[in-house]
């Protein structure tokens, strides 16, 4: 094989043309690459951020949540015993003054019959004596 300036002219020729190449076409399209690659992580990064900020807010407003029923369900509970309790009171209350009239009315009306039978012990006796006089006199 031999060799001649015609060989040695190609191989400077490409080596210029790889270098020239390298320079103008390859270094820019390398460089757009790595911006390229750049954005899309620091998007997927940004997109896994936000998905962690959004998970983490739905399991804080999910606890608040349950921790709002749960508050409701205490309130509504002591409401219903207050109230029960006050409930039992007024029956109780109520149940002892009805007792206590009832109590009140059978005396009145104790009172009433004794009253009723002595009044009728006196007419019986007045009607009594009227008869005997009657008979007698």
């Amino acid at each position: 094989m031999e060799f001649n300036a015609t060989f040695l002219v190609s191989a400077i020729s490409f080596i210029v043309f790889v270098f020239l190449m390298n320079k103008i076409f390859y270094a820019p399209l390398e460089n757009i690459i790595m911006e390229r690659e750049k954005l899309v992580d620091d998007t997927l990064n940004e997109a896994k951020r936000s998905k962690d900020e959004t998970t983490s807010l739905l399991l804080d407003r999910e606890n608040k949540l349950n921790q709002t029923v749960i508050d409701c369900k205490t309130i509504i509970n002591e409401k219903v015993a207050n109230a029960n309790s006050k409930a039992k009171v007024l029956a109780e209350k109520t149940k002892a003054e009805a007792n206590s009239d009832i109590n009140r009315l059978k005396m009145d009306l104790d009172n009433n019959t004794m009253n009723i039978r002595n009044e009728l012990n006196n007419s019986t006796k007045e009607i009594a004596e009227q008869i005997v006089g009657k008979i007698l006199g």
